[in-house]
Formats: structure tokens, sequence, C-alpha cells
């Protein structure tokens, strides 16, 4: 997962992001989720909150914060509602 943090009055283009992150990265390091936030979480030595972050996952449920998944076959990060999440654990979607 990566969190991400966009400038004021932007809005993420899944596909414009995923065609970025596969000309830049190879496929096992592409991150699976995103996560948008409005902003960057540090601790006091200027370092990012990541632990609390992977304590709270991924569930649209628990997670406040918008929720994106890499959906390769539609060649774009998409909203991870409910029903992909359902999918996700069900092992109908394979990430």
């Amino acid at each position: 997962m990566a969190a991400l943090v966009l400038r004021p009055g932007c809005r993420l283009d899944g596909p414009a992001l995923y065609r970025h992150v596969e000309q830049l990265l190879p496929p096992y390091a592409r991150p699976r989720f995103l996560r948008l936030q409005e902003r960057l979480e540090m601790t006091e030595t200027f370092k990012q909150q990541k632990v609390r972050l992977a304590q709270e996952g991924f569930d649209p449920a628990r997670v406040p914060d918008p929720l994106f998944l890499l959906d390769e076959a539609a060649k774009a990060y998409v909203p991870l509602g409910p029903a992909l999440w359902e999918a996700v654990l069900d092992g109908r979607l394979r990430i």
C-alpha cells in the first residue's frame, strides 16, 4: 500500500496513475492499494507513521480515507468499495 496526498483541487486519475506506475516500477513493486490522505502524519523526528497505517490495513469499513485498488484488467486504480473488498477476501479477485 502507498499513502498519497493530492494537491488541493486535484483528484486521482486511476488510469493515468496506472500507466505512470507501469512505466516506472516492475510488477512486484507496484502498490496494490492506495490510500488518499489529507496529510501524512509524522513523528517528532519527521518520519512517516507507517506502523499505524499498516495496523489499520485496507478494510474500507475501518479506514476513513479513500482507498483504491490496482485493477490489472482495467489498467487503472479503482475505488475499493465493499464489493471489491469481499472479492479480495473471498479470493475471487487476486491481488
